[in-house]
């Protein structure tokens, strides 16, 4: 799974599809749910020991699975 900062690209996508914005803040959310995870969490990801990581991504794909199925109903 190719993750750059904390989501894959697919979860950014989906996370952007389960925020509803108003008017323009609609259209750019995408982008800064991007441009957030891609630049400024990517920053965090790296003081961050690399034998932690893989329990982090776990728990963040655990959440992220929990809220898609909960939107979904």
């Amino acid at each position: 799974m190719e993750r750059k900062g904390f989501l894959t690209p697919e979860q950014e996508q989906k996370l952007d599809e389960l925020i509803e914005l108003k008017g323009i803040a609609e259209a750019l959310d995408g982008t800064g749910i991007k441009l957030a995870d891609n630049l400024v969490l990517e920053k965090l990801k790296e003081k961050i020991p690399a034998d932690i990581l893989p329990v982090i991504y776990e728990v963040i794909d655990e959440i992220f699975n929990s809220l898609v199925s909960v939107a979904e109903k």
